[in-house]
């Protein structure tokens, strides 16, 4: 039972550890299950063999009371046969096999409170795996959420320290920078383009106003040169 009793307490030890320490929880539960089951199975053979033993104590007891029965009756045969010494000898013979069987009984009771116990603690033991066994899965998936969040909370801090953020906004403003710079060109390329197209324009204006006046003077001239004629 002290055995049951101290590897309980070491068990419970670990496992109340498991935050505290640096391992990694799934494979400490794996081995805490791997302690457990040899312990158990550890237990158990013990627990066979205190069986075992009050099988034999049960026997020898009743063995020991068997004797002290049969050497009762050779006494009792030896006295109605008149030979008191020979009943004085049987009758000693019972006594010693009833002190044995006495002793064997003491034994016994003793030893059947420590099977108890013994059966009790393989009790315990097998309801704790048991129950190890269905929370794993639960502290399993807890764990990788665990792992999942301070992975993401690593590569936010990460982000942040590497000044990640500062670079997207300079870039920010330089793409913005050079959107601004690209319109600029764009307004000044289609003002330019436009006033060229208007000098075109005036140009062949001014030229259709010279080429009028020419043949106003020409015409002119013809008509004065016709009167002096």
């Amino acid at each position: 039972m002290g055995i049951l009793s101290r590897f309980v307490a070491v068990v419970r030890s670990n496992l109340n550890a498991l935050l505290n320490r640096a391992e990694d929880p799934t494979k400490m539960l794996d081995q805490t299950l791997i302690d457990m089951d040899a312990a158990y199975r550890k237990a158990k053979d013990q627990v066979a063999h205190s069986v075992a033993n009050e099988k034999r104590l049960e026997k020898s007891l009743q063995d020991q009371q068997n004797d002290a029965a049969k050497w009762a009756e050779r006494a009792l045969m030896a006295v109605e046969k008149g030979d008191d010494g020979l009943a004085r000898e049987a009758l000693q013979r019972k006594q010693e096999h009833g002190r044995t069987a006495a002793q064997f009984e003491h034994e016994l009771s003793a030893h059947a409170t420590i099977v108890d116990q013994l059966k009790e603690g393989l009790r315990d033991l097998e309801t704790k795996i048991a129950e190890i066994r269905r929370k794993k899965d639960l502290l399993v998936s807890k764990q990788r959420r665990a792992e999942a969040q301070s992975q993401i909370y690593k590569t936010i801090e990460g982000i942040n320290s590497a000044g990640a953020m500062d670079t997207i906004n300079r870039m920010e403003d330089k793409i913005e920078e050079m959107t601004h710079l690209a319109d600029a060109r764009m307004e000044l390329s289609d003002e330019f383009q436009g006033d060229q197209l208007e000098k075109k324009f005036k140009g062949m204006d001014g030229g259709t106003d010279v080429e009028a006046e020419l043949l106003e003077m020409k015409d002119r001239l013809r008509l004065e040169n016709k009167g002096g004629s």
